[in-house]
């Protein structure tokens, strides 16, 4: 049966990597349901698997930190975006627990470990296209590529979470490389190829990758001397000296291919100064969690309080904080970075204990090499490295990077098991009851996340054909926008994207038509469809400002009032709000308040919208000087 679990594993993470990393929730599926079909066969009759006495405490955290985030997400007070992280907590789990419980033996994970590297290798091709040739270039062409340039972003479409993959990828490689038992022909093959890895990550251009890979590797590095000094005392020096030689070899190296871009160069300057847009999501994301310091406001709630609280410097939509301990902090409050403190602190701590052991098994440098040996010092660096770049980024909010960091987290927690096993570690086997747990998880995640596969298939099609809710003007599309919308609804009515996209439609299709009834009618069930999106995401200032809009269209101004003071209050600084506000004020003839509002919304970061809204100001405002003024008029002549 391991063999199979391995597949379902690999195959699943490759997947969700694959599919643009799961950015949505709709690309996350297939991953998830391979999963769940591994978890439901784990329980498959077997022999029974001792579990080491020290991974019990592991797994008893990594049970605690599951269960606090699974049920703040079940009770916060926006269930859809709680979706994200549910969905993505149970996945994550189901690896945890196949990797820690299921796949012991060195030859399994060292299998496992390489479709890492192999993924790797794919990412970094990709990568290499992206970057020399200068092109969104994406496998896929229904995943576009976020603008990023000629930086390599891989499968993701974003630089910094194809780095945040990268860099756990180097530092098991480097273990491998140095401590397991591969042949040397391999393990010069995978020196090369860890070279690239480390190619790739500059060629992001992710300062937080910079950084994270540079503490992956002081980890790497303090670990393999403590072998060493152990193993070895009266080698250390020539070692010493010949690992100093190498790395600096290798800084330089890199260096010098940084020196032939003047953009990387740059970046790698920047690396170490402080970032102040990120300060300020930060700033965001303190101000939410004295709201709720306990528990939080409730999973993925930083996308709306990231906006209520932003800077007014700050005018790229604040969907993350940047910085993952800040939002778990703001949306689970201190009870959630308790329980993932002592689920990281369990799970170092017993990586170490696995190295130290080793130390006082008296074993000579010549036979200290084993694929154990090597999967505990690679675990335990890139999950530094990982801690590291989530200091300054959303690096687990990204799926694909989060089953890896699960992965990793599992080969830490039973890091002795298999042929290699260290005997005095075993203790007697677990219950055969309690291995319903895994099998429990995989049904679990069957009956919650089918029945809504089908709307999140329906809600990722819209937003193909209408990224970032701009408006349309196909009538084909318009059609097509709204079957598909409707289509998703009947598998879920409770979703508020497609709702938002359904309401898009119909105010499209108004647009378009051309007798007054007909427009009249679209409008009103626009603005029904945009109150059902309220309904169930009342703090989406999108939707917010989509149904003042379609009110406008619809000439109900006085409906519009309280709408647009609500988004005021959502998203008070955005010059999106403003430039709404002061289209509101257009059309009701008031152009000397649109103006200021126009004027605003430019300085507040909308400045396209609101040069072209002063233009029209403008124009009018020269068209009623040229009209002559009827008898009588103050202040005209006769």
């Amino acid at each position: 049966m391991s063999p199979l679990l391995l597949i379902l594993v690999a195959l699943a993470i490759a997947i969700t990597q694959a599919l643009a990393g799961g950015r949505q929730i709709a690309l996350c599926l297939p991953g998830y349901a391979l999963l769940a079909v591994a978890a439901v066969l784990s329980w498959w009759p077997r022999r029974r698997t001792p579990i080491p006495r020290g991974a019990t405490e592991c797994l008893v955290a990594a049970v605690l930190f599951f269960a606090y985030v699974t049920i703040r997400a079940a009770f916060s007070p926006e269930q859809y975006l709680a979706r994200t992280d549910l969905y993505t907590a149970y996945a994550g789990m189901a690896v945890y627990l196949l990797v820690a419980l299921n796949l012991t033996s060195s030859r399994w994970r060292m299998a496992l470990v390489g479709v890492i590297f192999a993924l790797a290798a794919t990412n970094c091709a990709i990568g290499a296209v992206q970057f020399f040739k200068g092109l969104d270039f994406m496998p896929f062409p229904f995943l576009p590529r976020p603008g990023s340039g000629s930086r390599a972003s891989g499968f993701y479409g974003y630089p910094n979470h194809l780095s945040g993959f990268l860099e756990m990828a180097l530092m098991l490689g480097m273990s491998v490389v140095f401590w397991s038992r591969w042949p040397t022909w391999a393990k010069m093959l995978l020196g090369y190829t860890c070279l690239v890895f480390a190619l790739c990550i500059v060629a992001t251009g992710s300062r937080g990758g910079y950084i994270s890979t540079a503490v992956g590797l002081l980890i790497f590095a303090l670990l393999s001397l403590a072998l060493v000094g152990k193993l070895a005392s009266g080698r250390v020096v020539l070692i010493f000296l010949a690992s100093v030689i190498l790395i600096g070899g290798a800084g330089w190296g890199l260096r010098k291919a940084m020196s032939k871009s003047f953009f990387l160069e740059s970046r790698a300057e920047q690396t170490l100064t402080v970032d102040v847009s990120r300060m300020r999501l930060w700033q965001a994301a303190w101000k939410q969690f004295r709201l709720s310091p306990v528990v939080g406001t409730g999973s993925g709630t930083y996308l709306y309080y990231g906006r209520q609280f932003r800077s007014p410097a700050l005018q790229t939509d604040p969907v993350h904080a940047h910085n993952d301990y800040f939002e778990l902090l703001a949306e689970y409050g201190i009870l959630g970075i308790i329980a993932a403190v002592i689920f990281l602190e369990t799970h170092l701590r017993r990586g170490w204990n696995s190295i130290t052991r080793r130390l006082r098994g008296g074993a000579s440098f010549e036979g200290i090499g084993s694929n154990s040996l090597a999967l505990s010092v690679g675990a335990l660096s890139a999950t530094a490295a990982c801690l590291t770049h989530c200091l300054l980024d959303f690096n687990l909010h990204m799926p694909a990077n989060l089953l890896t960091a699960a992965l990793i987290l599992g080969l830490l927690a039973t890091p002795s098991e298999g042929s290699e096993a260290v005997s005095e570690e075993e203790g007697p086997g677990w219950s055969p009851y309690l291995r319903f747990a895994l099998p429990a998880l995989g049904i679990l995640i069957v009956v919650r996340v089918a029945p809504t596969a089908p709307a999140e298939y329906y809600a990722e099609r819209t937003r193909m054909i209408l990224p970032d809710w701009h408006r349309l003007v196909s009538p084909e599309q318009d059609i097509q926008l709204e079957a598909l919308a409707r289509r998703g609804l009947e598998w879920d009515p409770r979703n508020p994207e497609l709702y938002a996209a359904l309401a898009e439609a119909q105010m499209a299709q108004g647009d378009l038509a051309t007798e007054a009834p007909v427009q009249g009618k679209l409008y009103a069930q626009a603005v029904e469809s945009y109150r059902k999106a309220l309904e169930y995401a009342p703090g989406n200032v999108g939707y917010v400002l989509g149904l003042a809009s379609v009110l406008d269209l619809a000439e109900r101004f006085a409906e519009a009032e309280p709408i647009l003071a609500r988004a005021l209050e959502l998203d008070p600084n955005s010059g999106v709000t403003h430039t709404v506000i002061a289209n509101h004020l257009v059309v009701q003839g008031k152009l000397d308040e649109a103006a200021a509002q126009y004027q605003l919304g430019a300085q507040l970061g909308a400045w396209h919208g609101g040069q072209a809204g002063l233009q029209y100001i403008k124009q009018q405002k020269e068209k009623q000087k040229d009209v002559p003024a009827p008898p009588g008029s103050p202040g005209k002549p006769q």
